[in-house]
């Protein structure tokens, strides 16, 4: 059943009601923390140092030595501990939750059991919060964690955290890529910071658009298993947005809230002009442009309710120059033209997928999410655009994926369960051609990025493709049935 009340719509300012409430009132911080030291008691290591263990870069049946560290079992079992810290600005009191994440290769439980105990300074004793069960036998697998009661496990004094890591037999051995622990924390209150003070009551497309479509009670689609392997069933997923920089510029794609009336509209020179809509743009002065290659702009225009998207813009002597532009009617289904591209490789609209902040803020997305894909063939309703022939076995532009109903989002925190459900519940549309499993939204400086790392656990064997050509009213429309 769908929303019928105001949809996928952008407001700014919050309501000032809310952005005078503590930020603690709302969500806990946290921070993730990585071990500074290791102690072996059993066995043997081979550490190529333990920085290595604070980036997650090994998936599938990947052997990279110098980014991970070997636990072996040379004759005898392995014993020994890994020692994290938190953080100085977090008091040992405020802290609520302690989440692990491991990422493994190495045996199946089945021939060798591998577990990971936490210390109790309160009883002197380890405590068992999991083990390799999950994990195939030599595929990376990324492992989460949850400590009851965390406050044992922090030492009062100096706020060390000790894992320790043992095997049950001498049989095989460990590798382990990636040792993280999210401290979840309550902070001093301090506001949310006031958005831009321009205000918008356009909805992004009608309540009934394909992007704005619960998907989760239809059917798994028959090249399901294909297209995630396709991607990669064991590869991690990525936020590709957040705070700060990264690399010199944003972290994310960013949009322009911009009144025509006021700012004017600027002729663009396309260089795929054949399919692209020729406007004019009502590009302002110093607009916000995607950092990177891809150089996109996304207007959207207060006084008509139209979405402007450029792609590769660049100005000189006076003149705007892209790749292709889409110009969209916001109270309007209308696709583009079959065939043609826009903003996107996918022919499809941007701002519409994109994660923003503020619904993170208003604890709820009601609209699809926007992915990329290393490889796509053809494209399905509601893409119009290909840049590969179909070819089974590979995903389409505009393929539609979904969290799986069984995956266990509770203990992550408030706001990356606000992602998380929109991801079960309307889904990810496949839009552009990049790095696998990387999800597209603004950036804010609101964004906690250690917190957005958190969702790299997931990989494609969490997620399943999506039968939706039971949705289509008409081929040449984003009207979807109810």
């Amino acid at each position: 059943m769908k929303h019928k009340s105001q949809h996928h719509r952008i407001f700014f300012p919050v309501l000032i009601a809310l952005m005078l409430i503590p930020l603690s009132g709302i969500f806990a911080a946290s921070v993730n923390s990585y071990p500074y030291a290791l102690k072996t008691t059993s066995g043997a290591v081979n550490n190529p140092g333990l920085g290595v263990l604070a980036k997650l870069d090994q998936s599938g049946t990947a052997d990279t030595p110098a980014r991970y560290v070997l636990f072996k079992t040379p004759g005898t079992s392995y014993r020994g501990y890994l020692s994290f810290k938190v953080g100085p600005t977090v008091t040992r009191a405020s802290v609520s939750g302690l989440r692990i994440t491991i990422n493994y290769k190495g045996p199946a439980k089945s021939t060798q059991a591998w577990n990971w105990l936490l210390y109790d300074w309160n009883t002197s004793a380890w405590v068992k919060i999991g083990d390799n069960s999950l994990a195939r036998a030599n595929i990376w697998k990324t492992l989460t964690f949850t400590a009851t009661s965390p406050l044992r496990f922090i030492n009062t004094t100096t706020k060390e955290i000790r894992l320790q890591l043992t095997s049950g037999n001498a049989s095989g051995d460990a590798k382990i890529d990636y040792a993280a622990i999210l401290v979840t924390y309550n902070p001093t209150p301090t506001a949310i910071p006031s958005p831009t003070p321009s205000s918008s009551n356009c909805a992004l497309f009608p309540t009934d658009n394909i992007w704005n479509t619960p998907i989760d009670t239809l059917p798994i689609h028959a090249q399901s298993s294909a297209w995630v392997n396709s991607i990669g069933r064991y590869t991690g997923f990525h936020m590709d947005f957040g705070s700060g920089t990264w690399d010199g510029g944003p972290i994310g794609i960013p949009f322009n809230i911009v009144s025509s009336a006021g700012t004017g509209y600027q002729t663009v020179s396309f260089y795929y002009p054949e399919e692209s809509d020729p406007g004019p743009y009502p590009i302002p002065a110093n607009p916000l442009r995607e950092y990177g290659s891809d150089h996109h702009i996304l207007l959207l225009d207060t006084d008509t309710c139209t979405l402007y998207e450029i792609y590769d813009a660049s100005y000189a002597n006076g003149q705007w120059s892209a790749g292709s532009g889409a110009i969209w009617n916001l109270n309007s289904n209308a696709l583009r033209p079959a065939g043609w591209t826009s903003a996107d490789a996918a022919g499809l609209p941007m701002l519409p997928g994109l994660v923003r902040y503020d619904e993170i803020a208003a604890g709820e997305i009601k609209h699809a999410l926007r992915f990329t894909a290393s490889q796509t063939a053809g494209y399905t309703w509601p893409a119009r655009h290909l840049t590969a022939p179909a070819s089974s076995g590979i995903p389409p532009m505009g393929a539609r994926f979904r969290l799986k109903a069984s995956y266990n989002i509770s203990s992550f925190p408030a706001e990356l369960q606000v992602i998380l459900t929109a991801m079960k519940k309307y889904g990810i549309i496949l839009a552009d051609n990049g790095a696998p499993w990387y999800v597209s939204g603004a950036p804010d400086e609101r964004w906690n990025n250690d917190m957005l790392h958190q969702l790299d656990v997931l990989t494609g064997d969490d997620f399943e493709a999506v039968d939706i050509s039971g949705l289509v009213v008409n081929p040449d429309s984003g009207q979807a049935l109810p």
